[in-house]
Order: C-alpha cells, then sequence, then structure tokens
C-alpha cells in the first residue's frame, strides 16, 4: 500500500515538474497602432435597413468627408473607479498607464 501512494505521488510530481520550471516571456517590443493599416470592406449594393436613416442623421451629413483618427473618438474618463479589487496586484511594478 505505501508502493502504490509513493508511486502516485512520484507520478504527480513528475507530471507537475515542467510547470514550476516555466518562464514568463517578456515582450520589450512596443506596437505602434496605424489607423491606415484597417482594410475597410464595402458590401456590394446598398443594404436595406428597413427604416429611413436621414430621420436620424442631421442635415447636410457626409460619412465619407473628413479625416478619420484614433485621436477623433471621444470617451469619458472617470477618475473615481472602484473595481472591487486593488489593481496593483495583477499589474506590472513601474506600470505607468499615462506614460507614452
Amino acid at each position: 500500500m505505501k508502493y502504490k501512494k509513493y508511486i502516485s505521488t512520484l507520478f504527480i510530481a513528475a507530471m507537475l515538474l515542467p510547470l514550476f520550471s516555466a518562464k514568463a516571456k517578456k515582450d520589450e517590443t512596443t506596437f505602434k497602432f496605424d489607423i491606415n493599416s484597417i482594410e475597410f470592406v464595402e458590401s456590394p449594393g446598398d443594404m436595406e435597413l428597413g427604416f429611413d436613416t436621414t430621420d436620424y442623421l442631421p442635415e447636410g451629413f457626409n460619412p465619407y468627408e473628413g479625416e478619420v483618427t484614433v485621436k477623433s473618438i471621444n470617451y469619458i474618463e472617470e477618475e473615481d473607479c472602484d473595481l472591487g479589487f486593488d489593481t496593483a496586484e495583477y499589474l506590472p511594478e513601474d506600470f505607468d498607464p499615462y506614460k507614452r
């Protein structure tokens, strides 16, 4: 009976051994997003939505005029946001979300 316990313990230890030697790969490269790299695919023909879109858009609206940039996206920044846990435990030591 003792031998079965020893053998099963050694088997489990042998299965878990590779997990102890695993190392996290650090990626030092930074990814620069280029909005021009996004490919726009037009669907053939007009798309029927089942309602008149001009009722919901401003007069003279043209979706194809103007330059589109990531900086043109509006977002709401909320200073006080309680997530229910301490986020510092899940971030790298020198993490700075405002660093460029």
